[in-house]
């Protein structure tokens, strides 16, 4: 009889075969998986940027005063308007109001809203890369403004009312055909640190070295009856005098028109891109804010 024992045994060995074959595939499993989803389309690639009506509030009011008209400030009762209107358009494809009876008109009356003139604007499908343009956005005689927005799949639909109250009184003007307001420097200065308090941050400490660039700032600018962009930063700093200060810091430039208050003023900073900073950020510790005439300029500093 053939003895076996020690010869080679088949089925040992496939037995063995399919084990190791088992093991590399239970180990490499992770790196298989790792590297398919790793080469799967990112969501928040194809996601579109959010947009809130603070934005929109954003945009109208930079494009106005950077074609020097007053910013227009948000009002509860065009809010509520805006919202009633945007419902009736969606729910009802009524566009003028006819079918519903909301029309404009009605929604600002029904609102408690009496006005001298009165526009709107429907936007549908936007996110936050999209740029809202439109006549009436630059119309100089508004002075108020109800947002109301609302997402629909991956984009959002906006109503946005403008108005000029029948009380509301003609404003005197000043530099550039901006409005006189009785608010400047101090005020501003004030409302700044506020609301950096209020953001969690250290108020800034004022540094008269600052305050010489500040006021030097705020005269180009009222010379020019317009912002430059920063564009008379950079040379001032290079000035021989003033080398030292710009030696001595590291300093942001922060600019602003047309607002009627130092709160909107301050508001219209934290909602615009870039200006932010200036209220929430903990880096700057020294500061000067000068204003005249709704044109401010704020140095911050550390």
């Amino acid at each position: 009889m053939a003895n076996n024992r020690g010869g080679f045994n088949l089925r040992r060995w496939l037995v063995l075969t399919l084990l190791v074959v088992l093991v590399l595939t239970l180990t490499k499993w992770p790196d298989v998986v790792n590297k398919f989803t790793a080469e799967l389309p990112s969501l928040s690639a194809v996601t579109p940027k959010s947009i809130s009506a603070e934005d929109i509030l954003g945009q109208i009011n930079t494009d106005r005063t950077e074609n020097k008209m007053l910013a227009v400030k948000r009002n509860e009762k065009l809010d509520k308007a805006a919202l009633a209107r945007l419902r009736v358009i969606m729910t009802d494809d009524d566009f003028d109001g006819e079918k519903t009876g909301v029309t404009l008109a009605n929604a600002a009356k029904n609102n408690g809203y009496s006005y001298s003139v009165i526009g709107d604007l429907y936007v549908e499908n936007i996110n936050g890369e999209t740029k809202i343009s439109d006549k009436i956005l630059g119309d100089s005689r508004f002075r108020d403004v109800g947002i109301a927005i609302e997402q629909v799949g991956p984009g959002w639909n906006v109503m946005i009312i403008l108005g000029r109250q029948a009380s509301a009184a003609a404003e005197k003007t000043g530099a550039g055909g901006y409005p006189q307001v009785s608010w400047g420097g101090p005020e501003l200065w004030e409302a700044v640190n506020k609301r950096r308090v209020e953001l969690g941050v250290n108020p800034l400490s004022r540094r008269d070295e600052l305050c010489t660039i500040a006021s030097i700032r705020l005269n180009q600018l009222l010379e020019l009856t317009k912002l430059d962009g920063h564009a008379g930063l950079e040379p001032l700093l290079n000035r021989e005098d003033l080398k030292s200060i710009r030696e001595k810091y590291t300093l942001s430039e922060f600019l602003i028109v047309g607002y009627p208050t130092p709160l909107e003023a301050v508001g219209a900073w934290e909602h615009t891109l870039g200006h932010r900073a200036l209220l929430a950020g903990g880096e700057y510790v020294w500061g000067c804010v000068y204003a005249q005439n709704t044109f401010g300029v704020a140095i911050a500093a550390y």
